[in-house]
């Protein structure tokens, strides 16, 4: 008889998997993504993420991650429950060419926990509903992952 189990894989268990499979479905030509019309860097984005303009406030029912401190600079809001790698969207700046550690600043318009994590420090930070983050010296530039519980 085979048995199965209704728990859950562990949080950085599931982040690992995000990461993984993100890491497969990069697309060759990102850092073209960046030169292109915003349009156009939308339709590459994973499911559930929008492209927002610079100091553009965050819509309702969205997490949003900024480059730059108070809020500036690109950005994107994520919609609760997708689970995103951040290395699928591309952005420029000191920190790379994509939001993997390149992000300063976060708003969360959701009614969920978000989930920060980053891999290189196996450290998972949540994000609470209703809350805006501007990332102390020793978290900035250091989210991978963003994940839901």
């Amino acid at each position: 008889m085979k048995t199965t189990s209704s728990r859950r894989p562990s949080l950085f268990t599931r982040a690992l998997a995000v990461a993984a499979m993100a890491g497969a479905l990069l697309p060759l030509g990102l850092a073209s993504a960046q030169a292109d019309a915003p349009t156009a860097v939308a339709k590459r984005l994973p499911p559930g993420v929008i492209p927002l303009g610079d100091g553009e406030p965050c819509p309702v029912f969205t997490l949003c991650l900024y480059r730059d401190y108070g809020f500036r600079g690109p950005a994107y809001g994520i919609g609760a429950g997708y689970d995103v790698d951040l290395r699928a969207l591309p952005m420029p700046g000191s920190g790379g060419p994509t939001a993997a550690n390149n992000v300063s600043s976060w708003v969360n318009h959701t009614r969920s926990d978000a989930l920060l994590v980053d891999r290189d420090r196996d450290e998972i930070r949540p994000l609470f509903p209703g809350q805006r983050l501007e990332e102390p010296p020793g978290h900035n530039d250091t989210v991978d992952l963003v994940l839901w519980p």
